[in-house]
């Protein structure tokens, strides 16, 4: 039996300290750059406001299937209310059976909110945005839909947009 002699060789490839330190530090920069230039916060407050507009249409849609069922009348409020209201006031309360949940703002229950003029032929639905402030969503039963910038909210049922 034969015994050899082996001999290690330390190999001299790879990355020193100082490069890979370097590499760390570049890629921190840009992650730096990259969450700054997108502005998470704004980013989560658009989400959130494509959820309001979402719901908004959901409500839209019960309107309409409403006034499709009683003579192309609206429900009547010539107060602002809410728009969760339409589903559990009344007797029967108007939305009840053209929803199947009334959603509500999860970050400002109540948001979402509704008037008619005393006739119910015409309305408006809107909810304050969080991307920008004064904004707000609107939805008007003439077929409108889209942003509308005030210090403050619609105040009737003739469509501000």
């Amino acid at each position: 039996m034969k015994i050899s002699n082996f001999k290690f060789q330390i190999s001299k490839q790879g990355f020193t300290l100082i490069e890979i330190l370097i590499v760390i530090s570049i890629i921190g920069i840009l992650a730096v750059a990259l969450t700054s230039s997108l502005n998470p916060i704004f980013q989560i407050k658009k989400g959130a406001d494509g959820g309001r507009k979402n719901d908004l249409r959901q409500y839209q849609i019960a309107l309409e299937n409403y006034a499709n069922n009683n003579s192309g009348v609206y429900p009547v409020s010539t107060a602002i209310v809410t728009a969760k209201s339409l589903c559990n006031t009344g007797s029967p309360p108007p939305l009840q059976s053209y929803m199947s949940g009334c959603v509500d703002d999860t970050k400002t229950p109540g948001n979402y909110k509704y008037i008619s003029n005393s006739t119910g032929l015409i309305w408006v639905l809107w909810a304050q945005l969080d991307a920008s402030s004064n904004q707000y969503w609107v939805i008007c039963s003439i077929g409108k839909s889209g942003l509308w910038t005030s210090t403050s909210p619609p105040s009737s049922s003739n469509c501000p947009i």
